[in-house]
C-alpha cells in the first residue's frame, strides 16, 4: 500500500491518451483501442498450443502504452482497463463459435518466477485472468507454477529461447483431463513461453490450449 501511496504521487492519475485527470484511460479514449487482426500469418513457435487468439497489435502506440505502464510502472489499476479491452474482444469474435464449450473452459494465467513477482509485487497475467474469468464465469486455477527463473528473451536467438524456456513449468493444480485451458499473458513475441506452458499444461491432462493475449509484441 506504502508503494502504491508514493506511485500515485509520482504519477498522478491521467489519461494516457488526452491527459484529462480522474483515469488512466478515459471512455472516450479508452474507444480508440484497436483491435488486431488474427487473420494475419504470425511465425510462432506454438506446437503445443492448439489455438492462439491476440486481441491487439504491439504497433498501436496506446495499447503499447497502457502496457508498458501496467508492467514497468505498476500502474495496477490499468489492468482492469486492459482486461475489459480483453473482454470485449473474445465477446465480440466469431472465435467463440466451434471452440469448446464454456462449461470445459478453465482460465490459467501465465506465471512469473518468485524474483519477478518479487519485484514488480503483482503478476500482470493473473490480474487479467481475474477480471476475465469472473466476467465468464469461467473457472479459474493458479496451479501452473514457473520453477525456473529465466534470461529475458529479447536478448536471445530464436534456438536460445527454446532452450532458455524448456522445462520451466510444472503444473500442481486439479485434475485438467477433459479441460479446454485459456492461457493469458499480456504480450507474445514469439511464443516459446506460452508454448511451454501449454506443453506442462497437457502433460498435466489438458484436452486443449489456447493462449489469449493483449498483443503481439
Amino acid at each position: 500500500m506504502l508503494k502504491l501511496f508514493f506511485l500515485n504521487l509520482l504519477f498522478p492519475i491521467k489519461c494516457l491518451a488526452c491527459h484529462r485527470e480522474g483515469a488512466w484511460l478515459c471512455s472516450a479514449c479508452f474507444k480508440k483501442l484497436e483491435f488486431g487482426s488474427n487473420k494475419k500469418k504470425y511465425h510462432l513457435a506454438i506446437p503445443d498450443l492448439d489455438k492462439i487468439f491476440i486481441a491487439g497489435d504491439y504497433d498501436d502506440p496506446l495499447l503499447a502504452a497502457a502496457i508498458k505502464k501496467f508492467k514497468y510502472n505498476f500502474i495496477v489499476a490499468l489492468g482492469q482497463i486492459l482486461a475489459r479491452f480483453l473482454i470485449l474482444f473474445w465477446s465480440g469474435q466469431e472465435v467463440l463459435q466451434g471452440l469448446a464449450p464454456s462449461s470445459k473452459f478453465l482460465v490459467i494465467p501465465l506465471p512469473l518466477s518468485k524474483k519477478r513477482r518479487r519485484w514488480r509485487g503483482f503478476n500482470q497475467a493473473g490480474i487479467l485472468a481475474r477480471e476475465f474469468s469472473a466476467h465468464f464465469a469461467y473457472d479459474l486455477n493458479l496451479g501452473l507454477k514457473r520453477i525456473k527463473h529465466k534470461k529475458p528473451q529479447a536478448e536471445l536467438s530464436e534456438k536460445e529461447r527454446l532452450n532458455n524456456v524448456a522445462g520451466i513449468f510444472s503444473f500442481a493444480g486439479t485434475e485438467l483431463s477433459g479441460r479446454t485451458i485459456i492461457l493469458i499473458d499480456d504480450v507474445v513475441t514469439t511464443g516459446a513461453t506460452l508454448n511451454e506452458a501449454a506443453h506442462a499444461l497437457k502433460a498435466a491432462g489438458a484436452e486443449q490450449v489456447y493462449g489469449l493475449v493483449l498483443a503481439k509484441g
